[in-house]
């Protein structure tokens, strides 16, 4: 089992440090911010992509069943 790491609280850091550590949070933020919309990105092109297939296929199965 791992620990936590310590709070920011208590590091006691200096204002310089404060601030590097915001950058890397704000870096990593971006980063899985940019992350999310590739792939929210590759969900909306997956949807189109169905429902071309949806519109093109769906008409034929009804025409068969009668």
């Amino acid at each position: 089992m791992t620990t936590p790491p310590p709070s920011v609280a208590l590091m006691k850091l200096n204002k310089s440090e404060y601030i590097e550590l915001c950058d890397r949070f704000r870096d990593k933020a971006q980063e899985a911010h940019q992350d999310m919309r590739a792939w929210m990105n590759r969900a909306l092109v997956a949807e189109s992509r169905i429902a071309t297939l949806r519109a093109a296929y769906e008409p034929q199965t009804a025409k068969e069943s009668n």
